[in-house]
């Protein structure tokens, strides 16, 4: 049964006109009054049943709502992945709700287009696949920065981080170029700060895909050095 704030919480992200600026960058736009650990809840159900409950929306929709959810720059939402109030269950368990979010949506609607190249014809979708790791709060800071995450618990960030990378690992295999893309994207900004990790998940990609498009391995090769933007 769909708890009663979940179908609220999907109409409020999702079902919004598709526009330029989008929604939440008005100044009278709505505000989320929930506390960052039902935010969290929330937003792993919403990932994990994506096929079912994202279903009607377009991807327009669906760009601008992931978008909201995890852009901080948007709205305050991504900050509850970070947040040192939020049980560490709950928070592990939004991450691995990303794997099924790209199995079930982001594989089944994006192009195969490679947004690194700005190719044209892109489906608006692409744009939040690509941006994933890149618009959510938490990419390691680099090692002599220090780290401030979850109130500064070390081994909190370092469980948090190993399942991060798990993440990009397995969505690094859907056979699917947008999604490899955002992987490799992610593993890119992440080599800061675990650059034997990221090289070796990166490598043993590389040496499983033989037929992989050109444009796309120079992406990888790029990635497993930090090379990305």
């Amino acid at each position: 049964m769909m708890h009663p704030d979940l179908q609220q919480w999907i109409e409020f992200a999702f079902d919004r006109p598709v526009r330029d600026p989008a929604w939440y960058w008005d100044r009278h736009a709505p505000e989320c009054t929930l506390p960052p650990s039902r935010v969290a809840e929330l937003d792993a159900e919403t990932f994990e049943r994506g096929e079912q409950l994202l279903a009607s929306f377009s991807s327009g929709q669906l760009r601008q709502g992931l978008e909201y959810l995890t852009s901080t720059a948007c709205s305050p939402q991504g900050w509850a992945l970070v947040d040192p109030g939020v049980a560490e269950a709950t928070r592990l368990r939004v991450v691995r709700s990303f794997v099924p979010l790209f199995e079930t949506v982001m594989q089944r609607r994006c192009s195969p287009h490679l947004l690194h190249l700005d190719e044209a014809g892109a489906d608006p979708l692409n744009v939040a696949c690509y941006m994933w790791w890149e618009w959510l709060p938490f990419a390691p800071s680099h090692p002599d920065d220090g780290d401030r995450r979850f109130g500064g618990d070390r081994a909190a960030q370092a469980r948090f981080d190993e399942q991060a990378m798990l993440g990009m690992a397995r969505i690094l295999d859907i056979p699917h170029d947008a999604c490899r893309e955002s992987a490799l994207h992610g593993l890119g900004h992440w080599h800061l700060r675990y650059p034997q990790r990221s090289a070796a998940i990166i490598d043993r990609f590389l040496e499983h895909s033989p037929c992989l498009r050109a444009e796309l391995r120079a992406y990888a090769e790029a990635a497993r050095s930090g090379m990305v933007q």
